[in-house]
């Protein structure tokens, strides 16, 4: 059984704002946001947005996209919207407290999902993508970045960049991610097509600290709950 970490994100989000606001990390954010389609108004979901460095990144990369940046997380939600007045690019942004097993949105209403270190932490990974698959409209893209369960070793880490608070986050991020999970590039790509998912690719990113994954929705899926945004 998967821990709940939810507390855990309240208590710390300040913190988990930090660490997170560096280079690297939006690097690996900004790769993420390479992968949703480029489309007029694209709307995409967030999910797991913790303080919104991802779905700021999502706003700078699709500009004339609608983005909302989901957490279930009361207070990182705030330190995001306390960051979106600094960021450029964010006024189409909008956020969202809620949890992924009943995504506030509706069926088929989405073109991209993403999710930036995030699935790993699910209790219920195979109830998360149901709900992922069923907000996606037919041929949307999901996208994620998730811990690879490859060794690392210093010499990467320090390669990839030697900020403190980079170094703080792969600290810290390692030994949290092992405990919740992590995924070999094999083993995401085939969760991802056991939830229904087509087309998926796994490649390493972060220096092969993470896995970015795509894959696609290939029919419509029946809705398991009701909406309350008007998606």
């Amino acid at each position: 059984m998967r821990l709940d970490s939810t507390w855990l994100f309240n208590l710390g989000a300040n913190v988990y704002g930090w660490f997170t606001a560096q280079p690297v990390w939006r690097s690996s954010c900004a790769q993420l946001a390479e992968q949703v389609p480029d489309l007029p108004g694209v709307r995409v979901a967030d999910l797991g947005c913790g303080p919104g460095v991802s779905t700021f990144e999502l706003a700078r990369g699709r500009p004339d996209g609608t983005i909302v940046g989901m957490d279930v997380a009361r207070r990182m939600l705030g330190e995001a919207r306390g960051r979106q007045a600094r960021a450029t690019g964010s006024g189409r942004i909008s956020w969202v407290q809620g949890d992924v097993v009943c995504l506030p949105f509706r069926t088929g209403s989405l073109d991209a999902v993403t999710g930036h270190s995030f699935l790993y932490l699910m209790r219920d990974r195979e109830v998360a993508l149901s709900e992922m698959l069923r907000v996606l409209r037919v041929g949307g893209r999901l996208v994620l970045m998730e811990p690879n369960r490859r060794a690392a070793t210093v010499r990467g880490v320090l390669r990839l960049g030697r900020n403190p608070r980079h170094l703080v986050s792969v600290a810290l991020w390692r030994p949290f991610s092992r405990v919740h999970g992590r995924f070999s590039a094999a083993s995401l790509a085939a969760t991802l097509e056991r939830a229904g998912f087509v087309a998926c690719r796994v490649d390493e990113s972060l220096g092969g600290l993470g896995l970015l994954a795509s894959a696609e929705k290939p029919t419509t899926a029946l809705p398991r709950g009701e909406s309350t945004l008007d998606w």
